[in-house]
């Protein structure tokens, strides 16, 4: 098949990584796949992706395209007033946007575009079921989602590094997306290093806020900024840690989790409706209440001093992750194809 898909833009964030990702793996199982965003190629990806920097709503640019996969509801309201590509065109829905405090003043095309007749792929079967009640009588699709192994795998020293003492907490996502209350992760590590007070926290982000980040907790020696995932995997790999997120209950996903669990980092996470899907049964991690930093800083301490949790969330980590990967999802994606053609 000729597939497209559509970017508004090609910043740094797990919703086009994964679009590179798809794109990678649908092209290695014979597709002609190309992505297209007026932006240019982001330098961030490792991997050549067939690309085409041009508008992503050129309708005679998309006309040759068996399927349109577009990521963003203004892209796809953009398109839903030509016929021709509205019944070749998918949603792919890696998050709800109505979630995002960002997201209110758009609320009402953000619904228009759920409500449109086409096709939704989302990345977990529990966003389709959601979003299937929020919007009844539309078509949700659950693809899943998946890991960059290549990126994101156990060090050779791994086995000798679980008995190591853990010495970083990571801290994942940008200060300003509201779901993220990246600052309530700040606010619990400061807590955490008043008992352990040579842990060194890293900071990973998209967006450079290290001055404002530093007013609420003093320096940060450890702060990455736009950093590549091959780079991201080998800073988690670089050393014992654990990680915290403490996203709010809008995450659509959570991948920089997954990532961690298939480095071996154990996690402490928020109890949210995504981070406890990712897995049956739910012991892969250890949950905390939602916008709670002393509950999440108490969890933190108790495993530092768990040695034998640690190594049971490390092997139990790897073997969730290990159950993720972008070939699956590319097999779901072309069952999702034959389901949905064009008339």
């Amino acid at each position: 098949m000729k597939i497209a898909y559509l970017l508004e833009n090609t910043s740094l964030c797990g919703g086009v990584k994964v679009v590179f990702s798809q794109a990678r793996e649908l092209s290695k199982r014979g597709h002609s796949v190309e992505i297209i965003s007026r932006d240019e190629y982001p330098a961030w990806i490792d991997d050549l992706v067939p690309y085409r920097r041009h508008d992503p709503l050129d309708r005679d640019v998309l006309r040759p395209f068996d399927r349109v996969i577009a990521t963003f509801p203004k892209l796809i309201m953009g398109l839903s007033s030509y016929p021709d590509i509205l019944e070749k065109l998918l949603h792919l829905v890696q998050g709800y946007e109505g979630d995002y405090l960002e997201g209110k003043p758009f609320i009402g095309l953000i619904e228009d575009c759920y409500s449109l007749p086409i096709p939704k792929l989302t990345i977990s079967t529990r966003l389709a079921e959601r979003l299937g009640k929020m919007f009844p009588g539309k078509s949700f699709h659950s693809i899943g989602q998946g890991i960059d192994h290549r990126f994101f795998s156990p060090s050779g020293e791994h086995a000798s590094a679980v008995l190591n003492p853990v010495e970083r907490i990571f801290l994942i996502g940008p200060l300003h997306i509201s779901i993220k209350d990246i600052a309530v992760g700040l606010h619990a590590y400061n807590l955490i290093r008043r008992e352990y007070p040579s842990l060194k926290l890293v900071r990973i982000s998209q967006i450079n806020t290290r001055s404002e980040e530093e007013e609420l907790i003093g320096p940060i020696e450890d702060y990455h900024v736009n950093v590549k995932p091959r780079e991201v995997g080998e800073i988690m790999s670089s050393g014992k840690g654990v990680l915290i997120s403490p996203s709010g209950p809008g995450e659509g996903f959570g991948l920089p989790v997954l990532e961690a669990m298939a480095t071996g980092i154990p996690g402490v996470l928020t109890a949210i409706p995504s981070y406890l899907a990712f897995s049956d049964p739910c012991d892969y991690a250890v949950f905390v209440p939602h916008n709670n930093p002393k509950a999440m800083a108490r969890a933190v301490c108790r495993l530092m001093k768990d040695d034998r949790e640690q190594r049971r969330l490390i092997r139990r980590g790897l073997e969730v992750a290990s159950l993720y990967s972008f070939e699956k999802v590319a097999e779901n994606l072309e069952t999702v194809f034959l389901r949905s053609r064009p008339k």
